[in-house]
């Protein structure tokens, strides 16, 4: 059995219900060509993921594929649209995204999302947050169901919006997690496969729970 990658990181409401969403602009996908725009919807066919969930994993693959043209095109239309100004912490993501060397989509994984969305259930009928089950089983237990399957698993979890495009952008802002946690799983070039669940939650209204994985070990 093989766990690789640990990222434990957790945001309890980065402003989601603030946001008024991501309304798209025509402009701004004359500038991705239309064949990377239909390879970062690798989610397309998952009948196991909500429209919603298959944003997270949309918006995922964009900045993956194109990091530097992420920035400057759907990041600065999500901070004009929403009125977020250029703090340490969006200033810090714009220049990592110029950087970055471009990565491999992700593929959606119904065994992942059954195991993002059991999490995402439990903490949203307990009103939990974190990476630990309601009857105290530690994320590296909880992953053993996958871990015998993948070369390292990642998590992330959001609260306070059901909103795909929200969460998502929260996660990778990552305003007040310590060294950007989520965003580190998020532009992760060692993770493969990607499973999406977004539920109700009891103090916080929603919750979307994003489990990454790395490459299949039979491979």
């Amino acid at each position: 059995m093989k766990i690789k990658t640990f990222n434990l990181v957790i945001v309890l409401l980065m402003c989601a219900i603030s946001f008024k969403g991501f309304a798209q602009n025509d402009q701004l996908f004359k500038l991705w060509p239309d064949s990377i725009l239909a390879e970062a919807n690798s989610a397309k066919h998952a009948l196991y993921m909500s429209e919603e969930e298959k944003i997270v994993v949309y918006y995922t693959n964009l900045v993956r594929i194109n990091p530097e043209l992420f920035s400057k095109t759907f990041l600065i239309e999500y901070l004009d649209q929403n009125d977020l100004k250029k703090d340490n912490e969006i200033k810090e993501l714009i220049k990592e995204l110029e950087i970055r060397s471009q990565m491999k989509i992700l593929k959606p994984s119904e065994t992942l999302t059954a195991t993002a969305r059991n999490h995402a259930i439990d903490m949203g009928t307990t009103g939990r947050t974190g990476h630990t089950t309601s009857d105290g089983k530690s994320f590296k237990d909880r992953m053993m169901v996958v871990a015998n399957d993948y070369e390292g698993v990642n998590e992330n979890c959001n609260y306070g919006t059901d909103k795909g495009v929200v969460a998502f952008m929260d996660l990778l802002i990552d305003r007040n997690v310590p060294n950007y946690g989520h965003r580190k799983n998020i532009l992760d070039p060692e993770m493969k496969y990607i499973g999406v669940a977004i539920e109700p939650h009891k103090r916080m209204r929603y919750n979307c729970v994003q489990d990454f994985a790395g490459q299949k070990i039979d491979q």
